[in-house]
Parts: C-alpha cells; sequence; structure tokens
C-alpha cells in the first residue's frame, strides 16, 4: 500500500563538484537515480521527476520511464524552483536524486514517524554535536506553505529552508529515529561514496515540533510586510524566527541572511 499520493525526486542539479552526471553514475550496476526511484516507487502511489530543462527531462524519462516537470520560469533560483514547480498535491513525498544508499525501508520508517503528527511539512533533521535540517527530505502535507514562498520569490533571497519556515506546522525528525539513518545521505562529490564510521551511527534520537500559533507564522507576516515595504514588521518576524529555530544552524542562518539583506544588524545571531 502507498504511504503517500505522490514522490517528487528534485533531479536538476548540475553536479558540478562530482566532475560528472551524478545521476547516471552507476553503484553495483545501477545508476543513482535509479536507486532512488525504486525507493520513492515503495511507498508512493506516483513518482515524478522535477528538472531544469525540457531536454534534460526527455533525457532522463527515457532512461527511467517516468513523468517529468520542468522547472516554471520563476524570479527565484535553484532547487526551490523545482519544488515550486513540481509539487502539485497534498501528501507528497520530497527527495533529492542524488541517495545512492536509498531504499524503500528507510524511507517507511521515516513516514510512518512524520505520520504522528499533524505538522504541514515534516523534515529530516541531522543531530549530534550541532542541528541541521535537510530540507530537500520532506513530507509536503500541505501546499499551503508553497503560496508564501512563491510571495517570497523576487522579494528577497528563496531556498528550500523557506518551505519550512513559511509552514504553520513543523516536525523535524532526527535521522537517529530511523532505520540505517545513513541512507538518507546524499553525495556532492566522488570522495562522498565512501561512508564514514562516524557517518552510520553516532546520530541523535529527537524530535522537534514546532506550531508559532500565538505569535502566528513570523515567515509569512515578514513577506507580508515585504510586500508593503514594512521593513520593521520584516526586521521583526525575522529575529522571532531567529527564536524559533534555536539550535537549528542552516535554517538560522538563513534568516540571518534575510536580515543583513535588509541592511541592518542582525541581533548578533550565529553565523
Amino acid at each position: 500500500m502507498s504511504l503517500v499520493e505522490e514522490a517528487v525526486i528534485l533531479a536538476g542539479g548540475k553536479s558540478i563538484r562530482f566532475g560528472r552526471d551524478k545521476l547516471t553514475y552507476r553503484i553495483d550496476g545501477k545508476e543513482i537515480l535509479v536507486r532512488v526511484i525504486e525507493a520513492a516507487q515503495a511507498v508512493a502511489g506516483k513518482v515524478v521527476l522535477s528538472v531544469r530543462r525540457e531536454e534534460d527531462g526527455e533525457r532522463l524519462s527515457k532512461l527511467t520511464g517516468l513523468e517529468y516537470r520542468v522547472d516554471e520560469p520563476l524570479p527565484c533560483t535553484g532547487p526551490i524552483r523545482g519544488v515550486l514547480s513540481s509539487i502539485k498535491r497534498e501528501n507528497t513525498l520530497l527527495l533529492p536524486a542524488d541517495l545512492p544508499w536509498m531504499d524503500g525501508d528507510a524511507l517507511r520508517s521515516f513516514l510512518d514517524v512524520c505520520e504522528s503528527f499533524s505538522a504541514q511539512i515534516c523534515g529530516l533533521l541531522w543531530s549530534s554535536t550541532q542541528k541541521y535540517l535537510d530540507p530537500m527530505i520532506a513530507l509536503i502535507k500541505s501546499t499551503e506553505p508553497l503560496v508564501y514562498v512563491r510571495r517570497a520569490c523576487g522579494l528577497k533571497g528563496v531556498r528550500v529552508t523557506d518551505v519550512h519556515r513559511a509552514a504553520s506546522s513543523i516536525a523535524m525528525v532526527s535521522a537517529g529515529m530511523l532505520v540505517d539513518p545513513w541512507r538518507f545521505l546524499d553525495v556532492d562529490r566522488p570522495e562522498d561514496l565512501i561512508l564514514r564510521d562516524e557517518e552510520r551511527e553516532g546520530w541523535n534520537e529527537e524530535i522537534l515540533l514546532l506550531i508559532p500559533r500565538n505569535l502566528g507564522n513570523p515567515y509569512r507576516k515578514a513577506i507580508e510586510g515585504l510586500e508593503r515595504g514594512s521593513l520593521d514588521q520584516v526586521r521583526e518576524m525575522f529575529n522571532l524566527e531567529l527564536g524559533m529555530f534555536r539550535g537549528v544552524e542552516n535554517v538560522r542562518a538563513h534568516v540571518a541572511k534575510d536580515i543583513r539583506s535588509l541592511g541592518e544588524d542582525d541581533g548578533g545571531c550565529d553565523r
């Protein structure tokens, strides 16, 4: 039985650091992209590829037989354009295409934990001495946050972490709670294909659940402020976000970058 209606695999990367097309790189005779697709097919009713260009879609569709969706000409760049262009429905699993060790059991363990919460977005948290949200692996239970991220395009720098920031409720599940957490590791360079011992274990077991009900959603209010040109409101809301995501290093760094883009001090937050 499918656990999600659809899985969207982000396959629009350029593989610059890998030195060649990593999606078609073979491990034990099977392309990395095909490994991710097979894992996704074990949990999703439908699997779709997100690509930057029509020719990329045609090439990968010929390899995999899958439908593809080409990035819309949105005023934002990078993977977020693929997310906004390709996610069409609720209960969609978002995955990057460069997970060479992924399998269906690992994805089931992630989705089973996510189903325990009614959060709009359920994401993967790498937690050891520091916490890092992997925004590319997520269960998108509601498309409402994407509406606000679309509005943010062209108003500020937009990243995939914005999807989590725009949610009215967020669950972040530590990799340490999942079956074989190392299967969720991606690869950027050829040397990443050699797993280190510390990557196989040592991940903390925890769940962070954020429901900013008392304040409303600061990110959404910041975007509304940007649309009106109310920079004082924007700054205030972004600073509230810094407190909300305390300890989640990469999200705080992105919020701090948004604050700095307003031309003011970021309140001494960690860089």
